[in-house]
């Protein structure tokens, strides 16, 4: 069947090439108000209900009825429907919008691909890999964190940043002046006929090395020392050591390179193939990548132009763009006007945080790469394009591209290009709130790259499922799938996957208040400039320095934490990074009234509440989390009647969410105890909070079970009901030895117990963990 393409007025809109002209001339439309309108047209017979319309443009129903709305004023100013005259789209009072317009449709020719037999697929339909048939929660996961975490670890080869700011260069090379590297025979574990490998292999690293330029001792000499009496202790007068290890697993080589220099300084690189050889050249490159060196010379490698390209997306992978660069500058002729090279510049622009030109090589490969002479690289181009329809938030185009990616792959035999098509269908379908869907497609991914024996792709879906299980409140699951997808991306040397995973490792400690871990976390990272991550962009830098500042104050540091904030704050682009500027906001509200700065908290508050950032994020969590840190603001300062109103709004804000959410119910409860509690109502105070700490314990989380339980348990001494309070402190008494709320509580019920001595031990216990925060000698009520 062909396309539809419709008429109206001087309009004519195209579904399948999203134009929409007016005489001709096109008319600029955002990706969600275009879907809008197209929905509206193609269901023109009939009034379509707000849940339906919000469901078919953003694939989720949490977004609020306030989008939708503004999305259909600026898509009415679009169509020159302005006033309240509504002749294109009428509002149909309690139910949602209709298309008014008479409308003419005609066709044009469909393009439409064949469907291909599934690869893979039937051993994984429908499971819900990895979750364990756990119950679905939504605890509180900041969006740009989530975003961040979850952008930057699903690509293969590059990180692809929205206006990212400057480029980085990459770090210079390892200087040789004084001392050469050498490297030691071979560890194999394999059958007694591959054992030639223990210094076969070896010699063929020393020549690469040596043809990268790297002087390196020749293997005889290497092996006369390592016979000397004392030959071992004079390794460590070498600039560098290279160690490399073989494994043949399931028909697999696995080769791992360790290599240490003699100022203490460490790289680690591995390849799988089933090919030892292939193996050993492709962790060469990527150890060759990471020390800052292009590769034999420049040259095309014996192995070809694949081989050639490997070693270009090992410099990526490495951190090494300015590396790729050269390799691409410098490709052998009968690479260069290659689709595949110019597929491997199009993903070094989007590493370089070049949007518009990663966009438009990607878009333009699409049309020159047909599915019947190249279905491997078209399956990779539309794979690669996911990323740019996710920014502008157009998942139904960027499904649209995967699902194409997918059918075409399944007819091939790479199963690494269709687990990397289905891993990252994965992430718009996260985004777009289908759990279930992008669970199957992890679980299909997985299969795919075991059958493919690639270790690092199989170390990025644990990384997605722990993510996905974060934001189902299952944070131990997740941390044992970010701890083993960090140790992988380590042990192959994959520096450009690093920084995800440790985000997710400190954000699963911290909800599960394992703060001296989460900071120990962050110290991997930073400083930046001595842990070389020289070669993240601003983006992913101001994300790792957010979860710096949350790992401080955790650990009590909360004014460096502050300081840290600030800092960045000042850097970050006010456009582009809006809504990670309210959150810091929102965060230094917080951390304000920690300390007792109330009159600070209401300043930062009002920045974070200022404009429509908040209110327009796609996450409700952070203006839920800004009302209710306004709301104890106003509480302390003791402003009833702004207190009132705030809450008012907060409440009616929450009404119109397309679906009930734990954590934003749990701060409203907490919202509403401070407003009766203000006006002297505090048998209803304490009704709220009880319903609040009952919502706490069946997310589950430990962090919000803390923050609720001593807002609950000393609210609970301030008004006299020390056996109530007592209960509450058993609930939280796992974690009095790492959490400073806890201990607070412990020491507070004990103090009212009259157990003098146990109380101010228990005290001290509290001030050590709050640090630097104020903790009130009086017990008073907190919210």
């Amino acid at each position: 069947m062909g396309t539809p393409v419709y008429s109206f007025g001087d309009f004519r809109l195209n579904s399948l090439t999203r134009e929409l002209t007016r005489s001709g001339a096109p008319v600029a439309l955002a990706a969600s108000a275009f879907d809008c309108l197209v929905y509206l047209v193609e269901h023109r017979e009939r009034p379509v209900g707000r849940d339906e319309l919000i469901s078919a443009v953003w694939g989720r129903a949490d977004v609020s009825d306030n989008l939708l709305a503004q999305t259909i004023v600026r898509l009415r100013r679009a169509l020159g429907d302005a006033g309240t005259e509504q002749r294109c789209i009428k509002t149909v009072a309690r139910v949602g919008y209709r298309w008014m317009l008479d409308t003419t449709v005609a066709s044009t020719a469909s393009d439409t691909l064949p469907q291909n037999p599934l690869q893979a697929d039937a051993a994984v339909a429908g499971d819900d890999v990895g979750m364990h048939g756990a119950h679905p929660r939504t605890p509180h996961v900041r969006r740009s964190l989530l975003v961040a975490l979850l952008l930057t670890v699903v690509l293969a080869v590059s990180y692809l940043v929205w206006q990212g700011g400057p480029f980085r260069p990459a770090p210079a090379p390892m200087h040789f002046n004084q001392g050469t590297a050498i490297v030691l025979p071979a560890e194999v574990n394999a059958p007694d006929d591959w054992k030639w490998l223990h210094l076969g292999l070896m010699d063929l690293l020393s020549t690469r090395l040596r043809d990268a330029k790297v002087p390196t001792e020749n293997s005889q000499d290497v092996l006369n020392l390592l016979s000397q009496s004392g030959g071992d202790a004079q390794l460590a007068s070498f600039a560098l050591v290279v160690t490399p290890h073989v494994v043949l697993s399931d028909s697999h080589w696995h080769v791992h390179l360790d290599a240490k220099s003699k100022d203490g300084r460490s790289w680690q690189a591995e390849s799988s193939s089933g090919d030892v050889l292939a193996a050993a050249r492709a962790a060469s490159d990527l150890l060759l990548a990471q020390l800052g060196f292009e590769g034999p010379s420049g040259r095309q490698a014996s192995g070809g132009s694949q081989e050639y390209l490997l070693r270009i997306e090992a410099a990526q992978l490495a951190g090494q763009p300015e590396l790729a660069r050269q390799l691409i500058e410098s490709a052998p002729p009968n690479l260069r006007r290659t689709p595949e090279l110019a597929f491997a510049q199009a993903e070094l622009y989007c590493d370089e945080g070049k949007l518009d030109p990663c966009e438009q090589s990607l878009t333009e490969l699409r049309k020159q790469v047909s599915a019947k002479e190249h279905p491997v690289l078209r399956g990779k181009v539309l794979t690669a394009l996911w990323f740019p329809y996710r920014r502008k938030n157009q998942f139904a185009e960027g499904e649209a591209a995967l699902d194409e990616a997918v059918h075409i792959l399944q007819g091939q035999k790479d199963t690494e290009a269709l687990a990397n098509a289905y891993l990252d269908r994965s992430h718009l379908l996260f985004f777009g709130g289908k759990l279930d869907e992008a669970t199957s497609d992890l679980g299909r991914a997985r299969i795919n790259f075991t059958l493919a024996g690639d270790s690092i792709g199989q170390a990025r879906v644990d990384f997605a499922m722990g993510m996905m299980a974060q934001s189902r409140g299952q944070f131990a699951a997740s941390l044992s799938l970010m701890q083993h997808a960090y140790e992988q991306y380590q042990r192959m040397g994959m520096r450009q996957l690093l920084s995800s995973a440790l985000q997710g490792l400190a954000y699963s400690q911290k909800m599960l208040l394992q703060f001296p871990e989460e900071l120990a976390t962050t110290d991997r990272y930073w400083p930046f400039d001595q842990k070389h991550m020289d070669f993240l962009d601003d983006y992913v830098r101001h994300q790792l320095t957010l979860m710096r500042a949350m790992a401080l104050a955790d650990n009590g540091r909360t004014s460096d934490a502050s300081t840290l904030l600030e800092h960045m704050r000042a850097e970050l682009d006010p456009k582009e990074e809006a809504d990670l500027r309210a959150g810091v906001d929102t965060l230094l509200a917080k951390l304000a009234l920690e300390r007792d700065d109330v009159q600070g908290a209401l300043s930062w508050i009002d920045k974070a509440m200022t404009g429509p950032t908040l209110q327009e994020d796609d996450d409700p969590h952070d203006y839920g989390e800004a009302w209710f840190v306004n709301t104890v603001a106003l509480q302390r300062v003791g402003k009833t009647d702004e207190l009132r109103r705030n809450v008012a709004a907060m409440q009616a804000w929450a009404a119109h969410l397309p679906k009930q959410d734990d954590l934003i119910s749990i701060w409203l409860m907490r919202a509403k105890a401070a407003q009766a509690w203000s006006e002297g109502q505090h048998d209803q105070a304490l009704e709220q909070l009880k319903l609040a700490m009952a919502a706490a314990d069946t997310m589950g989380v430990p962090d919000v079970i803390v923050d609720v339980g001593h807002s609950y348990a000393l609210t609970l001494l301030a008004a006299g009901q020390v056996d109530q309070a007592v209960a509450v402190s058993g609930r939280l008494s796992d974690w009095t030895n790492t959490d400073w709320r806890a201990a607070r509580v412990e020491a507070s019920v004990l103090q009212a117990l009259g157990q003098g001595a146990s109380a101010q031990k228990a005290r001290n216990k509290a001030q050590q963990l709050a640090g630097d925060r104020v903790l009130p000698a009086s017990v008073m009520a907190v919210f």
